[in-house]
């Protein structure tokens, strides 16, 4: 244009009315900027129409406005990207789809999640590039005009460039960097998608809120899944790519493989810390760097010198974001860093005593907070964000209040959530108490340390029925140990219901301890309400079933009578533990059916499968295999599969092999049996665990496998003998014994005898076959009536563990 006017003979006064009429600024207006007067004015407009052969005052607005739009010497180009890029097709694509149907695409994410990366691939052959990151919010205009293809003149309306420029455009713009100035990128993005046809593709950590625009969130690179072949992540791609171009000769091998895909796991698939740490493998093997992430803001510290400040480290990325965020986001912020996974607005709230609903869209709009789910929704941070919020936490000397918090929200939630496990919506709120363990045990660890044992054995209260349904007692018994090796806790109803629960928890893989804590409850709860000498009542009554069978019965009718009517529930729970201890069959299962009863009226379906299961084990313990016992059988399956209970599905699993042994289908059960092993084991079922193997361990005697027998109902013993099942017990010991004097150990044999012996009076209740007395006649041939009275009392005065690490020696 400048060319096109000298050669018309412009003059430079005229250039300057000609710009002043492209700003469409009347005569008065032009005569007062340029400090001359009307008439001048009027003259040089005369001039110009002349000399550029335009008819009327719209050509020189024209050739005005064309003037403003002066192209750029060195327009800024789309960067050459200095490495490859990894994985990102199908997100290039997608972006590239949005474009072709949208006028506006923003790409948000975290930092370090490669936003500019993926642009510049999407927006290959975009005709105008403008980054942002360097300027401040007063040249955001200048930035873009720049890239557009003019220079703004001062004096001049920058929006009237802008218009002009987007007039004539057509193409492709990159705005890159948006975040720290977005209020003014929005601005001039909104002015240029009002004046022209170019299309828009911005990168921000915020979207811009612009009308129309298409928020595209770019996700981290895929990560390992379990299972998954590790070479087939993108993160771990890229890793071993920036690795090798790092450290020539590095590559992916057996050996490395695990701890290369544990690290871009614990990175959560951030491109820019994979890269900082594939920078560090000079220094550092796969398996150091991830022992290493605990520091991670000191070891992802080593970025390319050529980039800027805040993609050279990861906290530097982190920092960017941060210090755009003012006070109350960052309290809320730092607030967050208390939770070790996904959480809900209400915890939220819990923790954080500000305007939740106000500050918590706005992280989630800056790409600090992610959203997740679609109808409930949760919350999470990258764990590298979550790792500098819990960092600003402690350095800002509110975590200990914030981790208060936090325990007192998620046990009051645990506590309302175990009423809710006792009725119809079991198998939803096992899934919702599934998915907030994390956070479930990080209150509950938080109690136990800071010596809270009124708090920690309320968790335990409230954890017991999950635990239990969820086959988590393994877990279970860890915590019960943290807990009780934390000091002596005060005589307090939710001490004795914590102590009741735990010795719940333990009756099916560690009676005595059950019994001791049970024990234990009953000391606490004497001064207490009838509702906790009840609870207490009933723990000494199931625990006490196998090892004080004397104690069970009594204990058991005092619990009855201490829940009252509104304890219906509770009720159930003692009819169940009558079903295990009542002297006749017919009263046993007439127990059973009141508590089936009761467990349906109050909508619990687990419970009432495991009372059926139950059932069904006293009548196959008679002898008794009928259709009726199947039934119960296949009631119990069917309740327990819809409640989702894997541990009740198991036990009805166990039951259908007992009814094939008790039916003479021997090969047959212990088949089922075997099959069910890894599973009762998984789910530390001691008892169940007893019974299958002592199966397993009948039918390798039967089949001569001696070797095999022997291993196997030496395993039936040691399990139950901690459980406390004196039916499996006796039998495991006597089976062994005859196992042993077959193998030529006439006085091991007599040992086991003799502890077998002790065992019987416990389960003197159930119908056990006589003692074995060829057995005994041949042992005592083999060794003497003397040397086996001898080796025979020797075993009837040891506990039955005492008496198999006496046999294995």
């Amino acid at each position: 244009m400048a060319d096109e006017l000298a050669r018309a003979g412009v003059t430079d006064r005229e250039t300057d009315v000609l710009r002043a009429v492209g700003e469409r600024l009347r005569n008065r207006e032009i005569a007062e900027r340029l400090h001359v007067s009307v008439r001048t004015v009027e003259s040089h407009i005369a001039a110009l129409l002349r000399k550029l052969g335009v008819a009327d005052r719209a050509g020189l607005v024209e050739a005005g406005e064309r003037l403003l739009r002066r192209p750029v010497p060195g327009r800024p180009a789309l960067p050459a990207p200095l490495t490859s890029l990894v994985g990102r097709e199908r997100e290039a694509g997608e972006v590239r789809d949005r474009l072709g149907t949208h006028r506006l695409v923003t790409l948000v994410g975290p930092g370090g999640v490669g936003k500019t990366r993926l642009a510049l691939h999407a927006a290959a052959g975009a005709a105008y590039f403008a980054d942002l990151a360097p300027v401040t919010a007063d040249l955001v205009g200048d930035v873009v005009a720049r890239a557009l293809g003019v220079v703004p003149e001062p004096g001049w309306s920058l929006a009237e460039i802008l218009r002009g420029a987007a007039a004539e455009l057509s193409g492709l713009l990159l705005v890159d960097n948006c975040e720290h100035v977005v209020a003014e990128a929005a601005a001039v993005v909104a002015e240029l998608l009002g004046s022209g046809p170019v299309r828009v593709l911005a990168t921000s950590r915020e979207p811009l809120g612009v009308p129309g625009e298409v928020v595209y969130p770019v996700p981290p690179l895929d990560v390992p899944e379990a299972g998954a072949a590790v070479g087939d992540s993108t993160a771990v791609r890229l890793f071993v790519e920036r690795a090798a171009a790092a450290s020539p000769g590095f590559a992916l091998t057996d050996a490395n493989a695990a701890a290369v895909a544990a690290l871009c796991r614990r990175v959560d698939g951030l491109p820019l810390a994979i890269e900082l740490a594939a920078s560090r493998i000079r220094t550092f093997g796969p398996a150091e760097l991830v022992e290493h992430l605990d520091h991670r803001f000191d070891l992802l510290s080593a970025g390319a010198r050529t980039t800027g400040a805040r993609h050279r480290t990861l906290r530097g990325a982190i920092d960017w974001s941060y210090r755009l965020l003012d006070d109350d986001e960052r309290a809320l912020f730092d607030r967050l860093g208390v939770f070790p996974a996904d959480f809900d607005y209400a915890a939220v709230r819990a923790v954080h005593p500000g305007a939740v609903v106000s500050l918590l869209p706005t992280l989630v709009d800056k790409s600090l907070v992610t959203a997740v789910g679609a109808d409930a929704r949760r919350y999470r941070l990258l764990e590298t964000l979550r790792a500098y919020a819990a960092e600003r936490l402690e350095d800002g000397g509110a975590a200990e209040a914030a981790r208060r918090d936090h325990a007192a929200h998620y046990l009051a939630f645990a506590e309302d959530a175990a009423g809710r496990l006792r009725g119809p919506g079991q198998r939803r709120w096992l899934d919702v108490l599934t998915a907030e363990q994390p956070n479930l045990r990080a209150a509950l660890a938080h109690c136990v340390a800071a010596g809270d044992l009124e708090a920690a054995w309320r968790w335990i209260a409230a954890l017991e029925r999950f635990w239990d349904l969820a086959g988590r007692r393994r877990e279970a018994s860890e915590w019960l140990h943290r807990t009780m090796a934390a000091g002596e806790p005060p005589a307090s109803p939710a001490v004795v219901a914590g102590l009741a629960a735990a010795s719940a928890l333990l009756h099916a893989s560690d009676g005595r301890t059950a019994l001791d804590l049970a024990e234990r409850a009953r000391r606490l709860a004497a001064g207490l309400d009838d509702v906790s000498r009840a609870r207490a009542a009933h723990a000494l009554g199931v625990s006490a079933t196998w090892l004080r069978p004397e104690l069970s019965r009594p204990a058991l009718l005092e619990a009855l009578a201490g829940f009252g009517a509104g304890h219906a529930w509770e009720r159930a729970l003692v009819m169940q533990g009558l079903v295990s201890i009542s002297s006749t069959l017919s009263e046993a299962l007439q127990w059973g059916r009141d508590g089936v009863t009761l467990f349906r009226r109050v909508g619990d379906p687990v419970y009432a499968a495991n009372t059926l299961f139950m059932m069904a084990q006293r009548a196959m313990n008679a002898g008794i295999g009928d259709d009726e016992v199947r039934g119960w059988l296949s009631e119990s399956r069917q309740l327990a599969e819809a409640a989702g209970s894997e541990t009740d599905i198991a036990h009805a699993a166990v039951g259908f092999a007992q009814l094939a042994w008790v039916r003479g289908e021997t090969g047959r059960a212990a088949g089922l049996m075997g099959s069910l092993l890894p599973t009762l084991r998984r789910l530390g079922d001691r008892r169940c665990t007893g019974r299958a193997l002592l199966m397993l361990g009948e039918e390798a005697r039967s089949a001569g496998r001696l070797d095999r027998a022997e291993s196997l109902l030496r395993g039936s013993a040691e399990a139950v003998a901690v459980a406390g099942q004196s039916i499996v017990l006796v039998s495991a010991l006597e089976s062994l014994a005859a196992v042993l004097a077959a193998r030529g150990r006439p006085r091991e044999a007599a040992v086991l005898l003799g502890a077998a012996h002790g065992e019987r009076a416990a389960a003197g209740r159930h119908p056990l076959g006589p003692p074995d007395e060829g057995l005994r006649a041949g042992l005592a041939a083999a060794l003497g009536g003397e040397a086996f009275a001898a080796a025979h009392a020797e075993g009837e005065g040891l506990r039955p563990a005492a008496a198999l690490a006496v046999v294995a020696t």
